[in-house]
């Protein structure tokens, strides 16, 4: 299995976050000005619009982060069986040796 870069893991998933808290907040702050206007409540729809921006991009970085650690714990624990595989090859390989050399 090959190793992932994490480097370029972290730095996509900054990109991502900044991307998409922009673009979502300048499209719902246009959103609720457009809707302020046109119901003559400002600032409120455009309030509205950033705080629901804002809230969403980070409860969605949340969970990202969460998949990431996930991610990052299955790794380690498929290092660990690796490891474990390879230790109980070293053994039956020595047990082997040992084997033929008794019966020389």
């Amino acid at each position: 299995m090959a190793k992932k870069n994490k480097g370029w893991e972290y730095i996509n998933f900054a990109l991502s976050f900044g991307l998409t808290l922009a673009i979502t907040t300048y499209f719902l702050y246009w959103g609720g000005t457009w809707l302020d206007r046109w119901l003559g409540t400002e600032p409120l729809f455009m309030l509205l619009g950033i705080l629901l921006a804002v809230s969403t991009v980070f409860r969605q970085m949340i969970r990202e982060i969460g998949n990431i650690e996930k991610d990052k714990q299955v790794d380690q624990d498929q290092e660990k069986e690796q490891e474990k595989e390879q230790e109980k090859d070293l053994i039956r390989e020595s047990d082997g040796k040992e084997a033929k050399d008794k019966e020389e």
